[in-house]
C-alpha cells in the first residue's frame, strides 16, 4: 500500500519526537530542533526546512521554519530568513554577530546565503546538502564582494549524526515536488 505524504510526515514526526542527541556529534541537539521546525513546516504545507539561531554555542535565541505558503504566501519566509527577520526585529541594537551560530536542516539556497552573509552570523551549519538548490557549498561561485564579506564566517555541514542528516533530507524531499509545482503556477 502506498503511503500518503501526510502519513509519511506523521511517521517522521514520531521518529523526530523520539530523537536523543548522540554525544559523539556536538551539533545533534541543535539539528534536532531544526528537524522539529522542518516537520512542522512540512505538515503546514510549506517546504520542510527548519532553523535555529544560538548564542555562545548554547543559548537558543530564535527558532523558525519555512512559511512560504502557510499561513499565507510570503516568498521571503525561508527558514533561515524567517529566523533572522524575527531576531533582528527583536534585537534592533545588536551591532555584531560574534558568538552567534545558525543551524539549518538544509543547506541554504542562494537567497538565504546572501541574507546570512549580510547578517554577519559567524557560523552557519546545515544538516543536509541540497544538491539542486544549495549555495553554501558553492560559495566560490558568488561574486567577489560576497566572497570577501563571507570570509568572516564559517559555512559547512553540521557535525551531526548521519541519521539526522538523512531525516533532514527526507523531510525536505517529501515537500519539494508539490511545492515546486505550486511555485510554477504563481
Amino acid at each position: 500500500m502506498v503511503k500518503s505524504i501526510n502519513d509519511f510526515l506523521r511517521e517522521l514526526k514520531i521518529r523526530i519526537d523520539k530523537l536523543v542527541p548522540d554525544e559523539n556529534y556536538p551539533h545533534d541537539a541543535f539539528v534536532i530542533i531544526t528537524l522539529q521546525e522542518a516537520i512542522t513546516a512540512a505538515m503546514e504545507g510549506n517546504f520542510g526546512v527548519g532553523a535555529v539561531l544560538i548564542r555562545n554555542r548554547k543559548e537558543i535565541v530564535q527558532r523558525g521554519r519555512n512559511q512560504v505558503f502557510s499561513p499565507y504566501f510570503r516568498s521571503d519566509l525561508h527558514a533561515e530568513m524567517n529566523v533572522m527577520t524575527k531576531f533582528e526585529e527583536r534585537h534592533k541594537k545588536i551591532e555584531g554577530m560574534d558568538g552567534y551560530t545558525l543551524f539549518s536542516s538544509l543547506e541554504p539556497c542562494p537567497m538565504c546565503l546572501g541574507r546570512l552573509i549580510t547578517s554577519g552570523v559567524r557560523e552557519v551549519y546545515y544538516a543536509a546538502m541540497d544538491q539542486d538548490g544549495g549555495m553554501a557549498s558553492k560559495l566560490g561561485y558568488m561574486p567577489n564582494e560576497w566572497k570577501e564579506l563571507a570570509t568572516r564566517q564559517d559555512f559547512g555541514l553540521a557535525d551531526c549524526s548521519p541519521e539526522l542528516s538523512e531525516i533532514a533530507l527526507q523531510v525536505f524531499m517529501s515537500t519539494v515536488e508539490g511545492n515546486d509545482n505550486r511555485l510554477r503556477q504563481r
